[in-house]
C-alpha cells in the first residue's frame, strides 16, 4: 500500500512531539523516525520528486529536513495585528457559532494540521493565523441565514512576502466550513502567478492535483493521516492554460447550490475572464431554482442563497478604478477591471469582498463615497481595515533598509553599492535606457554578485541548507531584448566561474577567497551569525556550483521559462533568474539570497513589490546581499518609514475604535516620488503636517466608556507627574512652567484623541514635536512646555472634584450634534483669554500674531480641560440636561509659537481625510 510521504512526515512530527520534553533532541527526533518507519516497505514510500532506495535515504533525509524546520522556527513571535471595522447593519455571529459548536471545522483543521506538520510552523503563529481569520470572519456575515442580503467589504494589509496567501487561505478554509458556497480568488495579472496561488490552493483547500482533471490524484491536506478528499466543484486548474473557462465549466456542469460542494474558482485579474465568469453565473439564472434566484430592487435576476467570498489578492494592482467618476458631458463608466469586479459581486445578494496587499496606497486613496448608476459603490474597505504585523522571523522593509531619522533601526549591512549600472552616465544600462540600448557586456558588480551567490550557496552547505532552494535575482530592465542580452553573459560569467572552480584554477580562487574575505567576515561578524573559514568554504564551492542550473532562467513571458520549485522539492532547485514585470509582484522567489537590483521606478508600491528579496530568510539572514544604487538604497529607505508612519495610522485608528469611513489616513510624501500611480492618486490632497502658529482643541471627544477611563487616568498621571515643577494659580487655573517635551510627549502617548479629528491626533502631535530634532539642523522650540490644568471659580466646595489632589471646578459643554456614535461634539473648548495664561505682560493681540510673541514664541503651551456635557438640545427651548457618562471628560488645548524654524513633513492624504473637520483653530 502507497504511503505519501508528508503522511509519514507528519506521523513522525507527532512522535517527535510525544518525545521531545523527556529526552534530547537527537534521541527524540531518533525515536521518532525509528518508529514510524520500522514496519514501512520503502517501495510504499511516495515522494513527489524523489525515488527512495533505502530505508537510510528515507531516515537521512526525513531527519534532515525536520531537524532544519524545527530549529529555525525556535524562539519565533507571532505578529500582532490590529483592526477596524464598521458595523453598521452587522450581526455579530462567527464567535456565537463556535462557542455552540455549530460549525464543523473540516477543512480548517486539516489544514491547521497541515501547518504545524508539514509546513513545520511554530504553535504560536498558527494560533495566530487562526485568532486573525477568526476576527476576518466574524467581519463578514452568516452565511447560512435564508434570502438575508449583506455586502461586506474589507482589506487585510500585510508585508510583502510575509504570509498574506497563508492567511487567505486559512480564511477559505473556515469560510467553507461556515457556509460560503462560491469562493472566487483574484490572482494578480499575470498567468505565473495564477498557477502558482491555484497550486498553493490545491495543496491546502483542495487536497487535489488539478493539473491532471483525469486522475484525482491527493495532495497536501488529504495526505494526512486520517484526512480524505472532501469534493469541492472548481473549473479552474495549475496548467498556464488552467484560467476559466465557459467552455469548460459548461462540460463539467454548472453551479450546484443544493449540494455541500462549495465551488472554487482561481483567476486572473484580466477583463475576458472576469467577464467569462459573470456570463457564466448570469447563464446559471435560468437553470436555478426559485430558492436560489431572486429580484432585485430594480428587477433583476441575481443569485441568492449562494453566498459568495472574493478574495482579491494584490488588491491595489488592477483593481482600483483610475478614471474619473464624471465629467463636464456627466457621469463616467469605471474602468473594465474594476467595472467587472463590481458587476461580479452585483450578481450575489449575499457577498463578501476581501482585498489582500502589501502596498495599500491604491486602495486607501479610492474615494469613499463613489456610487455608480449602474455598477454601484466601489471597493473602498468601507467595512473593515486589518493591519497585520509580521512573525519576528520576517526578513523585511524595515529590517533591511531601516528608518530615517531613527536610532535603533539602521537596516543590515548586506546592502552593497552598485556605482557602474543605473546611472546618469552608466555605459551598461544607464538610468533612462531604451529597448534598443542592448548592452555588449555586464558590469563588474554583477560579475561580483554572481561570485557572492556561489559563496552563499556554498556556506548554505555548511549551515544543513544544501537540500533547499536557492536563488538569485537579476532585475535591471523591463526590456524582454536587454533581459535576454544579460542572460547571455550572465551564462558566460557562471560557466567562467564554474569551470574554474572544477578544474582548481588558482586565480578564480583566489577571486573567491578576496570577496569572502572582505565582505563575508565582516558581515557574518557583525550580525553575530556562525562565521566559517575560508577552507571549510573553498570545499563547499564545487558541490555549490555544480548543484545549479548552468543557464539562469528568463522570466519575462516571451521565454516560456518557469521556476519549476515543486518537482525539486526533495534536492533544493538552485538558480539565477532574471526578469522583469514578472518578477515585480506577487512570484515568490524560494530561497532568494542575491538580489541585484538597480531598476529605478518613482512609486512606492511598484518599487516594494519589486522587492522580491523580503520574506523569511532564517538561517542565512547574514549570507543575503543586496546590489543596488545608492539612491535606490534611500528610497527604500523613505519608504520603509512611509510604510511605518502608515501602519502606525491603523494602530492609532484600532486604538480609537474607529471605522475606515470615520478616519483619515495620510502617506508621508517624497519630492522624487509618488505613492502609487497618478491616476489612482486622483482623489488625494497634499497637506504639510504642521502646528506651527496654530490653536489646536479637542472640538470632538470620545464618550466610549473604555476611552474616558483611559484618558482620567491619563490625565491624572500627568498632573502627578508635574509634581518636581513649580506651581502657580493664576485666576483659577493651575499653571507649571519649565516642564520637559519628553513628559508631555508620554500624556499625548497615553491619551486617546476621538477618531475622527485628524488635527489633535495625539499621534501625530506626538510625530510634530519630534520631527524638530530630525536631520542636521534640530530645534529646540518645542523641548520646553508650560501646562495648565483649567478650572472655574472655586468660592464654594460644591460641584469641585479632585484631580492628582488638586481641587478643580469643570467647564460645562454642550454638544453641537446628537450623542451617535460616541461622538461629543463641542466645537468649541477654548475660551479667548485661555491662551494668555502663562503670559506676564498683558496684551490684547490674539490669535497667530499671539503666538508670535514671548513666551509663546519659544514655548508651547497645552491646557487640560475637565468637563461636564450638556445634551444636544434642538431649540433653545429644550430642557438643559447633562449627559450621564461614566467618567469625566478631559479635552486638551495646544497652543502652538508662530516660529517660522519649526520643520514640517508633507503628506498625501485621502477623501476621508479631506472631508473631515481638519481643524477648528481660531
Amino acid at each position: 500500500m502507497s504511503r505519501p510521504y508528508n503522511f509519514i512526515k507528519s506521523i513522525v512530527k507527532d512522535n517527535y512531539e510525544l518525545f521531545k520534553d523527556s529526552m534530547s533532541y537527537e534521541d527524540a527526533m531518533d525515536m521518532a523516525v525509528s518508529n514510524v518507519l520500522k514496519p514501512l516497505d520503502v517501495k510504499s514510500v511516495d515522494h513527489p520528486s524523489i525515488t527512495f532506495s533505502s530505508k537510510e535515504e528515507i531516515r537521512d533525509f526525513l531527519i534532515s529536513e525536520l531537524q532544519y524546520e524545527v530549529n529555525i522556527n525556535q524562539g519565533v513571535e507571532a505578529g500582532e495585528y490590529h483592526t477596524l471595522t464598521d458595523d453598521s447593519g452587522h450581526i455579530p455571529w462567527y464567535r456565537d457559532k463556535v462557542a455552540t459548536d455549530k460549525i464543523d471545522f473540516k477543512f480548517w483543521k486539516r489544514y491547521r494540521k497541515y501547518l504545524l506538520n508539514i509546513r513545520q510552523w511554530p504553535v504560536p503563529t498558527v494560533d495566530r493565523l487562526d485568532e486573525i481569520t477568526d476576527d476576518i470572519i466574524e467581519r463578514l456575515e452568516d452565511p447560512t441565514i435564508k434570502d438575508r442580503a449583506f455586502d461586506r467589504r474589507g482589506l487585510v494589509v500585510g508585508y510583502v512576502q510575509s504570509g498574506k496567501t497563508a492567511n487567505f487561505t486559512g480564511l477559505i478554509n473556515k469560510a467553507i466550513d461556515s457556509g460560503y458556497k462560491v469562493i472566487i480568488v483574484l490572482s494578480g495579472m499575470h498567468k505565473n502567478l495564477r498557477s502558482q496561488t491555484q497550486m498553493r490552493i490545491d495543496e491546502e483547500v483542495i487536497g487535489r492535483d488539478t493539473s491532471d482533471q483525469a486522475q484525482v490524484k491527493r495532495i497536501g491536506v488529504t495526505t494526512l493521516p486520517g484526512e480524505g478528499y472532501i469534493n469541492v466543484d472548481t473549473f479552474t486548474t495549475q496548467n498556464d492554460s488552467g484560467d476559466f473557462s465557459r467552455s469548460f465549466a459548461q462540460q463539467v456542469g454548472g453551479v450546484q447550490p443544493g449540494s455541500d460542494r462549495p465551488m472554487i474558482l482561481i483567476v486572473k485579474k484580466n477583463v475576458s475572464v472576469l467577464g467569462n465568469l459573470i456570463r457564466y453565473f448570469r447563464e446559471s439564472l435560468d437553470t436555478l431554482s426559485d430558492e436560489y434566484v431572486l429580484q432585485n430592487s430594480e428587477g433583476e435576476s441575481i443569485l441568492n442563497n449562494l453566498p459568495l467570498l472574493l478574495i482579491d489578492d494584490e488588491a491595489d494592482q488592477a483593481t482600483p478604478n483610475t478614471r474619473a467618476s464624471a465629467n463636464d458631458t456627466g457621469e463616467l463608466d469605471p474602468t473594465s477591471i474594476n467595472r467587472n469586479i463590481r458587476q461580479l459581486l452585483n450578481i450575489f445578494n449575499q457577498k463578501a469582498y476581501v482585498g489582500y496587499t502589501a502596498t495599500p496606497f491604491a486602495n486607501i486613496f479610492m474615494h469613499h463615497d463613489n456610487e455608480h448608476s449602474l455598477y454601484g459603490k466601489d471597493l473602498f474597505p468601507s467595512s473593515f481595515i486589518i493591519s497585520m504585523e509580521a512573525p519576528s522571523n520576517y526578513f523585511g522593509p524595515v529590517q533591511v533598509f531601516g528608518l530615517n531619522e531613527s536610532e535603533t533601526e539602521h537596516g543590515l549591512p548586506i546592502h552593497i553599492t552598485v556605482d557602474d549600472a543605473s546611472m546618469t552616465n552608466s555605459d551598461f544600462l544607464p538610468l533612462r535606457h531604451r529597448a534598443t540600448d542592448v548592452p555588449d557586456h555586464i558590469p563588474e558588480s554583477m560579475k561580483e554578485a554572481i561570485k557572492c551567490f556561489i559563496i552563499s550557496s556554498a556556506i548554505r552547505r555548511l549551515r544543513g541548507q544544501g537540500n533547499k532552494h536557492n536563488t538569485m535575482l537579476i532585475h535591471c530592465t523591463r526590456f524582454n531584448d536587454i533581459q535576454n542580452a544579460v542572460g547571455r553573459f550572465v551564462e558566460d560569467e557562471f560557466n567562467r566561474l564554474r569551470e574554474g572552480i572544477a578544474n582548481d584554477d588558482n586565480d578564480i580562487i583566489q577571486e573567491f577567497k578576496i570577496l569572502f574575505e572582505r565582505d563575508y567576515i565582516r558581515i557574518t561578524t557583525q550580525m553575530e551569525r556562525v562565521l566559517h573559514n575560508w577552507d571549510e568554504v573553498r570545499a563547499n564551492l564545487k558541490p555549490a556550483v555544480l548543484k545549479m542550473e548552468r543557464r539562469p532562467h528568463i522570466i519575462n513571458g516571451t521565454a516560456g521559462d518557469i521556476l519549476d520549485y515543486k518537482n525539486r522539492e526533495g534536492s533544493g532547485l538552485s538558480v539565477i533568474a532574471i526578469g522583469g514585470d514578472k518578477l515585480s509582484r506577487g512570484l515568490t522567489l524560494e530561497g532568494l539570497t542575491i538580489s541585484y537590483f538597480t531598476r529605478a521606478s518613482t512609486l512606492y508600491d511598484t518599487l516594494m513589490q519589486m522587492g522580491r528579496w523580503f520574506g523569511y530568510r532564517t538561517g542565512f539572514e547574514d549570507l543575503c546581499r543586496i546590489y543596488t544604487t545608492d539612491d535606490l538604497f534611500s528610497w527604500y529607505r523613505h519608504i520603509s518609514t512611509a510604510f511605518e508612519i502608515l501602519r502606525k495610522e491603523f494602530m492609532e485608528m484600532s486604538r480609537q475604535k474607529s471605522t475606515p469611513m470615520e478616519f483619515g489616513l495620510r502617506v508621508l510624501s517624497h519630492p522624487d516620488m509618488m505613492a502609487t500611480n497618478a491616476m489612482k492618486m486622483r482623489h488625494t490632497t497634499t497637506l504639510p503636517l504642521t502646528y506651527k502658529g496654530k490653536l489646536t482643541e479637542t472640538s470632538s471627544l470620545s464618550g466610549d466608556r473604555s476611552i474616558l477611563v483611559n484618558n482620567s487616568n491619563a490625565v491624572e498621571d500627568f498632573i502627578q507627574a508635574l509634581s518636581p515643577f513649580p506651581i502657580a494659580q493664576k485666576e483659577n487655573t493651575y499653571l507649571w512652567t519649565g516642564v520637559p517635551k519628553e513628559i508631555v510627549i508620554s500624556f499625548l502617548d497615553a491619551y486617546i484623541s476621538y477618531r475622527g479629528a485628524p488635527a489633535s491626533s495625539t499621534k501625530r502631535i506626538i510625530e510634530f514635536i519630534e520631527k524638530q530634532k530630525e536631520d542636521d539642523s534640530p530645534n529646540d522650540i518645542l523641548d520646553i512646555w508650560n501646562v495648565a490644568l483649567a478650572s472655574l471659580i472655586r468660592n464654594t466646595q460644591e460641584d469641585l472634584v479632585q484631580i492628582a489632589g488638586l481641587d478643580i471646578k469643570p467647564f460645562t459643554r454642550s454638544i453641537k450634534e446628537e450623542f451617535i456614535n460616541n461622538r461629543l461634539f463641542i466645537q468649541r473648548l477654548v475660551s479667548p483669554e485661555d491662551e494668555k495664561i502663562d503670559f506676564e505682560i498683558e496684551t490684547t493681540a490674539t490669535s497667530k500674531d499671539l503666538r508670535a510673541l514671548l513666551p509663546r514664541l519659544n514655548r508651547p503651551l497645552i491646557t487640560i480641560y475637565p468637563l461636564l456635557i450638556e445634551n444636544y438640545r434642538e431649540t433653545s427651548e429644550d430642557p438643559v440636561e447633562l449627559l450621564s457618562l461614566d467618567k469625566m471628560p478631559f479635552g486638551f488645548a495646544i497652543s502652538w509659537p508662530n516660529n517660522h524654524n519649526l520643520k514640517q513633513s508633507t503628506y498625501d492624504i485621502n477623501s476621508v481625510y479631506e472631508e473631515l473637520e481638519l481643524a477648528n483653530y481660531d
